[in-house]
C-alpha cells in the first residue's frame, strides 16, 4: 500500500526528498513539498484508500548531498568534492545555495545538479553578499536556470508570494515559526515587530483564529507582499499590515497594546528591547527574542544579559520559558532563541 502511495504521491510532484520518511506504529509518514489540492486529494483516497494530512517535523535527508557529490565527481576536481554544500536551501520553486571558496567557477554545473536533484526547482541562486542594510536583503548570482526571482513558498499550509531579492526570508525557521504560533492563546494581541512577508504573522492567525496580530516591517517591498499574503491566506480580519520603524510605532501606535512580541531581527534585537517593552501591556506579557552567539558561548550568559537590558528599561524578567540554539548561521556561529515572561513595570 506505501509503495502504491508514494508511486502516486511521486507521479503528482508532492513527494518532498529533502526530509527523510518516518515509521509509526501508524504506518509511513510522507513528507510533502505542499498540501495536496482538492482533486489530487480525492485521487489520493481513491487509489489509496482513507489517508491524513498533519503537521509533522522531518529530518533532513543526506540523500541529496550523497547524490551531489556522486554526480559532480568527475567534473569537478575531487579536491574540491568534499567542498560541495551540506545543504541548501529551497523557497518555493528556488534553490539557494551558499558556495564555499573555490567552486566559484564551477557555478553552473552545480547549480544545474541541484536542479536535477530537486526536480520542482526552476533556478539556481548563488549568495554573493550577507543580509545587510535596512530592508536585510541580501545578493545572488544565477548559478541555473531562469523566470526571475519571485516564488510562492508553501509551508504549514500557508502560501508566501515573496522575491529573493527585495525581501528577507528563511525556510529554516519554519520548526521555530509553528513552535510559536502553537503558544498563542484565544484573544491575544500579538506584534510581530519585523514581520517581513508574514510567516510568523499569518501562521499565528491560521493557529489561533481568535488572536489579533500587528505584522510591522520597515521593508515596503516586504509590507507590499504581506499585504499580499494576508489576502491569498484568508486572514485580513486578523492580521493588521504596518510599514514603518517599529521604534517609531511603539511610542505611538502600538503602546501598550500587546500580550506577545516576536523579535526576529537577531542581528540588533537587543536594541529594541526598549521598544518590545513600550509595546507590552502594562501588566507585562511574552517576548519570543532572538540573538546571535558564538558556539561556545554559555546560554545561561546570554540569558542573563537578556535579563540586565530587559529590567534597565524599567520591566521585570518574571520567567524564562524556553532557550536554546535554534540552528547554525556560520561557522562557530548560532542562532539562539528565548521565550521570557516580562512583567509589571517595576516601580521608579
Amino acid at each position: 500500500m506505501a509503495e502504491r502511495g508514494l508511486r502516486l504521491l511521486r507521479k503528482l510532484g508532492l513527494v518532498d526528498n529533502r526530509h527523510q520518511f518516518q515509521r509509526t506504529h501508524l504506518g509511513i509518514l510522507v513528507p510533502l513539498t505542499r498540501m495536496p489540492t482538492e482533486n489530487e486529494s480525492m485521487l489520493i483516497r481513491e487509489q489509496i484508500g482513507d489517508v491524513k494530512t498533519q503537521l509533522v517535523s522531518f529530518e533532513e535527508t543526506k540523500e541529496i548531498v550523497r547524490t551531489l557529490q556522486a554526480s559532480l565527481r568527475g567534473r569537478i576536481p575531487d579536491g574540491l568534492i568534499a567542498k560541495l554544500p551540506k545543504s541548501f536551501d529551497v523557497i518555493g520553486d528556488i534553490a539557494v545555495v551558499d558556495l564555499p571558496e573555490g567552486l566559484e567557477q564551477y557555478s553552473e554545473v552545480i547549480g544545474q545538479e541541484v536542479m536535477k536533484i530537486n526536480q520542482h526547482v526552476r533556478l539556481a541562486l548563488r549568495r554573493s553578499s550577507l543580509v545587510e542594510g535596512t530592508f536585510r536583503t541580501r545578493k545572488f548570482e544565477v548559478m541555473a536556470g531562469g523566470g526571475g526571482t519571485e516564488t510562492v513558498h508553501s509551508e504549514f499550509s500557508c502560501r508566501y508570494q515573496l522575491d529573493a531579492l527585495t525581501v528577507y526570508f528563511n525556510p529554516r525557521l519554519s520548526r521555530e515559526r509553528i513552535r510559536i504560533a502553537r503558544q498563542v492563546m484565544p484573544n491575544e494581541s500579538v506584534v510581530d515587530m519585523f514581520a517581513g512577508v508574514g510567516p510568523y504573522s499569518i501562521l499565528i492567525a491560521r493557529q489561533q483564529p481568535r488572536s489579533t496580530v500587528c505584522s510591522v516591517d520597515i521593508n515596503p517591498s516586504a509590507v507590499k507582499y504581506l499585504k499580499e499574503n494576508i489576502f491569498a491566506n484568508r486572514v485580513a480580519d486578523r492580521v493588521i499590515p504596518m510599514l514603518g520603524d517599529v521604534k517609531e510605532l511603539a511610542r505611538m501606535k502600538l503602546r501598550g497594546i500587546a500580550n506577545r512580541v516576536i523579535m526576529n531581527l537577531p542581528s540588533e534585537a537587543s536594541s529594541y528591547l526598549p521598544a518590545a517593552s513600550q509595546i507590552l501591556k502594562g501588566e507585562g506579557g511574552m517576548m519570543h527574542f532572538y540573538t546571535f552567539a558564538g558556539r561556545d558561548e554559555k546560554l545561561e550568559r546570554i540569558v542573563e544579559s537578556f535579563r540586565s537590558t530587559v529590567e534597565s528599561h524599567g520591566r521585570r524578567l518574571e520567567s524564562i520559558r524556553f532557550c536554546k540554539v535554534i540552528k547554525e548561521v556560520a561557522p562557530n556561529r548560532v542562532q539562539v532563541a528565548i521565550d521570557a515572561f516580562v512583567g509589571a513595570r517595576i516601580p521608579r
